[in-house]
């Protein structure tokens, strides 16, 4: 099982996290200074680290503005099986993981999952996709809390973590 994150590079904006930022400083937060986005992506089945490293280069990221990381991970640290909540100190930087929850279609990872097959790899896999936040800024977990249910997780079909 592997873990893919896609990166903007150095240099090249990032929207998605502007938009947050944007978003986050409409319903009245001011004390986050920057958010970065990332998509994830969990490849589960029968396949080898090089074919996942071909799957993140030619199909899942921009060669121009964005890099990727790809991490082998289990079960129970790729994002399928989320913790609860840990408590945070106010004054560091947080980290966000959205995932769908278990049974909820995920109708990116289908396309993912077709786009594999035409790019020659065969074999049978699973794909899961969620998103990363970077928060930046002085953090009360009251404060993050509010930014989670509000604007990055819809708790109805997805689930988060914080780390």
């Amino acid at each position: 099982m592997f873990k893919i994150e896609i990166l903007m590079k150095k240099g090249y904006k990032n929207s998605h996290g502007e938009h947050i930022l944007s978003d986050i400083c409409g319903i009245g937060i001011k004390n986050i200074t920057k958010v970065e986005y990332s998509p994830l992506y969990v490849i589960d089945g029968d396949i080898s680290s090089v074919e996942t490293e071909t799957i993140a280069a030619e199909l899942l990221s921009d060669k121009i503005t964005e890099t990727y990381t790809v991490n082998s991970c289990s079960q129970t640290n790729c994002g399928q099986s989320l913790p609860s909540k840990p408590a945070i100190n106010n004054s560091m930087n947080c980290i966000v993981e959205v995932w769908y929850k278990k049974g909820v279609t995920d109708t990116v990872s289908g396309s993912v999952v077709k786009a594999v097959k035409d790019l020659g790899i065969s074999k049978k896999i699973e794909v899961k996709t969620g998103h990363k936040y970077y928060l930046h800024g002085k953090i009360s977990q009251t404060i993050l809390n509010k930014i989670v249910i509000k604007l990055l997780a819809n708790t109805l079909i997805q689930e988060y973590k914080i780390k």
